[in-house]
C-alpha cells in the first residue's frame, strides 16, 4: 500500500478544512450548535414557502427558499456581525442605516444631528399651521371636557452639541424647528411639557446620566424622571388623582441595559463599544384607593413613549389607556395590535379618552401630530 507524501496530507486535510467550513452553516441551520447572540434591529421575515406542484410551476417555491434561506442561514448572526466589523476596522464605515459617529465615540442618528443644526427646518409658516390646527382640537376637546398636553422629549443633538460632528454644528443660516414650536404653543396656551429644556438646565447637576452614549433616546434614569413628571403634569392638568412612582432604589452598571444601547445594538458588531456607566431606578407603582379611578389617557407618540409603555404605564398608571404609534399602529395592553386606518370615526375614539398626550421627539417636529389634526378636523 503506497503511503500518502506530506504534500497530499496537507491537500486532504485543506479539503476537509473546507468542506467542514462550507457545511457549518447547513450544520448550524439544523442542528443549533452554536446559538449565536441575535441581531439587533428589524430583521428580515420571509416566508418558508412549502412545497406544491403550483408553487413550483410558478417559481413561487423556488424564490421563496431562495430569499428564506438567505434570511436565515446557520450562522448568520455571526456572518453579519463580522462583515459589519470589518467594514469598520477597514474603512471606518459603519453598516447601520443613518447611525453618525460623533466625537469621542458618541453614537447618533443623522435625524437628530440635522433637528439641532435646523438642516430639517419647515419654516415659521408650516410650524404656524400645524400649531393653529392643534389649537383648535384642543379647545374642540376642552367644549367636551377633555385635555391636551403636548411633551416634547429632547434631541440627543441638542443635549449634546458638543460631540456632534463639526458639519452638523447649528451656523444660524436657517431656523430651527423647535424654539419656533414652543414660541407658537405657549402663544396659543397650550399646556406644555418641555423635557428639552428642562433636561438641558439640569444637565450639569443631574447625578446620574440622562443621555446614554451609545443609544438614541433618553437614558433609563431619565425615562423614569420624565414619566414620574408626566403623572404630575397629568394630575395638574385634569385636577385629578394618578397612581404615583414610587423610588426604592437605583442600580447602577458599566453595562447597558434596556435601551441605553439601542443604537449600538442596531449596529452589529462583533466588539462592545466603549460606554459610561449608567443608572437603573427600581420603582414600583401606589395604586389610587380602591374604587377610585384615574383618568383615561391616549398617547399619540413616537419610539420615546415606547420605555414607559413596555415596562407597564398603560396598565399601572394609565389603567384603561391606549398609545397610539405614530398615530398609525394602535397599542393596547393585552391586545393585538391594529391600525388606525380601520378606525371609523377618528374623532369620537379620541374623545373617548379624558387626556391626550402628544409626545414626540425633536427630531420629529417636521412630522408634528403626524397627522392627528386633520384626521381628527375632518370628522
Amino acid at each position: 500500500m503506497k503511503v500518502p507524501t506530506k504534500n497530499t496530507i496537507i491537500k486532504n486535510a485543506l479539503f476537509g478544512v473546507v468542506l467542514a467550513l462550507l457545511l457549518l452553516p447547513w450544520l448550524e441551520q439544523n442542528e443549533r450548535i452554536f446559538e449565536p447572540k441575535a441581531l439587533g434591529g428589524a430583521q428580515p421575515s420571509s416566508e418558508n414557502i412549502k412545497f406544491s406542484m403550483s408553487h413550483w410551476r410558478t417559481a413561487k417555491f423556488q424564490e421563496g427558499q431562495e430569499k428564506y434561506i438567505s434570511d436565515h442561514f446557520g450562522l448568520r448572526p455571526f456572518m453579519v456581525r463580522f462583515y459589519n466589523e470589518v467594514f469598520d476596522r477597514l474603512f471606518g464605515e459603519y453598516q447601520a442605516n443613518g447611525v453618525i459617529v460623533g466625537k469621542d465615540g458618541y453614537l447618533f442618528e443623522e435625524g437628530y444631528l440635522l433637528a439641532a443644526s435646523g438642516q430639517d427646518y419647515i419654516g415659521r409658516d408650516s410650524i404656524n399651521e400645524l400649531v393653529q390646527s392643534l389649537a383648535l382640537v384642543q379647545r374642540d376637546l376642552k367644549q367636551s371636557g377633555k385635555e391636551l398636553l403636548v411633551c416634547i422629549a429632547p434631541g440627543k443633538g441638542s443635549y449634546f452639541p458638543e460631540k456632534m460632528p463639526d458639519e452638523y454644528r447649528y451656523h444660524g443660516s436657517t431656523g430651527i424647528n423647535y424654539p419656533d414650536f414652543i414660541r407658537m404653543l405657549n402663544a396659543e396656551k397650550i399646556p406644555l411639557f418641555d423635557v428639552q429644556d428642562w433636561f438641558l438646565k439640569m444637565k450639569a447637576t443631574a447625578p446620574y446620566p440622562l443621555y446614554p452614549k451609545t443609544g438614541i433616546h433618553w437614558s433609563s434614569y431619565g425615562e423614569y424622571l420624565v414619566a414620574d413628571s408626566l403623572i404630575r403634569n397629568l394630575a395638574q392638568l385634569t385636577n385629578k388623582d394618578f397612581p404615583k412612582m414610587v423610588l426604592k432604589k437605583i442600580e447602577k452598571s458599566n453595562t447597558p441595559r434596556d435601551r441605553d444601547d439601542d443604537i449600538e445594538l442596531g449596529m452589529n458588531l462583533l466588539r462592545n463599544l466603549p460606554d459610561f456607566e449608567m443608572a437603573y431606578p427600581q420603582f414600583e407603582i401606589k395604586p389610587l384607593p380602591k374604587g377610585k379611578k384615574a383618568p383615561k389617557v391616549l398617547v399619540i407618540g413616537d419610539s420615546f413613549y415606547y420605555g414607559m409603555y413596555n415596562w407597564g404605564m398603560m396598565q399601572h398608571v394609565f389603567e384603561g389607556g391606549e398609545f397610539w404609534y405614530y398615530n398609525h399602529e394602535r397599542l393596547v395592553p393585552g391586545k393585538a395590535s391594529s391600525y388606525l386606518k380601520d378606525v371609523k370615526n377618528y374623532k369620537a375614539l379620541v374623545k373617548e379618552f379624558d387626556v391626550v398626550v402628544l409626545l414626540l421627539t425633536e427630531a420629529n417636529l417636521p412630522r408634528f401630530g403626524f397627522g392627528m389634526m386633520p384626521t381628527y378636523l375632518k370628522d
